[in-house]
């Protein structure tokens, strides 16, 4: 039996000083269809808007395996999380989560919503937080490309199915696809400044590893 599991991520109204803002998160329901799922989450928008600053949707997909009694995470397997945009529109599909076993092949590259450059919202525990997009997800067509010219597969996992980001004095992250959508609202000049400047630093140091690892090889 497939169950969805609905939540709403929704922003607080206090904004740190890095740009960053606090988030709560609700159990809105677990449905025997993502149809269904959808609907409610659009009734939700639809009467609460106005009082929820929303961020996003997310509807985690599991199938069940034993009895409802018992602690949910031992009778249900995970099978895909999906994030929806404030409106409710379906932003990213995912087959991974932290503890899935499933190889990453690729991302079809129309479901890669975000550009290298962008400036974006990365979804980080409790906290949203804006960041600069560095490196995209492989696309299937190059992960197949790739397995035709080593001979074999690749070998990665979950956590290739992930964004490279910068953010505000934290160096670099790789959140998840689904956890890093399109900015919104207003970002200050000083905290756009910390982000390029996060970035200047981060490629210097690669560049002075690749300079060590040529050095160390010649």
């Amino acid at each position: 039996m497939q169950l969805f599991d609905l939540k709403s991520i929704s922003r607080s109204g206090n904004k740190h000083q890095d740009g960053s803002y606090e988030v709560f998160k609700r159990d809105l329901g677990i449905f025997d269809s993502v149809e269904k799922a959808e609907r409610f989450m659009q009734l939700i928008i639809d009467r609460e808007s106005a009082y929820y600053d929303f961020h996003c949707f997310v509807i985690f997909e599991k199938t069940l395996n034993g009895d409802l009694g018992k602690k949910w995470d031992t009778v249900c397997e995970f099978q895909s999380i999906r994030s929806y945009l404030p409106d409710g529109t379906l932003y990213c599909d995912s087959p991974y989560d932290d503890g899935c076993e499933k190889p990453f092949c690729g991302r079809p590259e129309e479901t890669i919503k975000l550009k290298a450059g962008d400036l974006a919202w990365f979804l980080d525990r409790d906290r949203i937080r804006p960041c600069l997009v560095a490196i995209l997800p492989f696309t299937d067509t190059f992960y197949r490309k790739k397995v035709e010219e080593y001979g074999h597969e690749m070998g990665l996992d979950y956590t290739d199915d992930s964004y490279k980001v910068y953010t505000c004095g934290n160096g670099h992250e790789h959140p998840e696809c689904w956890r890093c959508m399109p900015y919104y609202g207003k970002i200050s000049k000083r905290n756009l400044q910390r982000l390029h400047a996060c970035k200047r630093r981060e490629e210097a140091r690669q560049e002075r590893w690749r300079k060590e690892q040529n050095d160390h090889h010649s």
